[in-house]
């Protein structure tokens, strides 16, 4: 079955200190975007009702997600690479948000510390996925052996 050897692959993939070290970048970078949103009202480019109230509540889960994430990472638990796919899916879903909002004309986000924080968005969600894929290739090439990483 695909989705068994898939899982199998994933659990193979070995987080680099490189890997870690992105996450932990992106995941800064992107959690001080959701600041800079809450500056420029981001619930209102979405329509969503509530205001503040709503906006802050949905990213209480977000925050925690990261977080766990990077505790997985952290631990070396097979969980993490879902949790960096994750966050690159996260990082490159903004950048492209945003993006088309800019291009549609839109003012919000167009202060330099908000095009920085999505150009770094999409350097970063970019480099991670491709050591991700790196990984995954390394993953399949090698017959699973244990990782001195992987704590059981």
């Amino acid at each position: 079955m695909v989705l068994p050897d898939l899982l199998a692959i994933e659990a193979n993939v070995r987080l680099t200190p490189t890997l870690e070290r992105l996450y932990l970048a992106n995941a800064v970078v992107l959690l001080v975007h959701q600041m800079d949103a809450a500056y420029w009202q981001e619930w209102q480019l979405f329509h969503l009702p509530g205001g503040l109230s709503l906006f802050l509540a949905l990213n209480v889960p977000i925050v925690l997600l990261v977080l766990a994430g990077y505790g997985a990472i952290v631990a070396r638990r097979p969980s993490a690479v879902a949790y960096s796919w994750g966050l690159v899916a996260a990082g490159l879903f903004a950048v492209m948000f945003h993006t088309a909002y800019l291009l549609a004309g839109h003012t919000a986000f167009r202060a330099p510390a908000s095009l920085a924080l999505l150009a770094d968005t999409a350097l970063l969600s970019g480099a991670q996925a491709v050591l991700l894929l790196r990984a995954r290739r390394h993953a399949v090439a090698e017959p699973a052996t244990p990782s001195p990483h992987v704590r059981t």
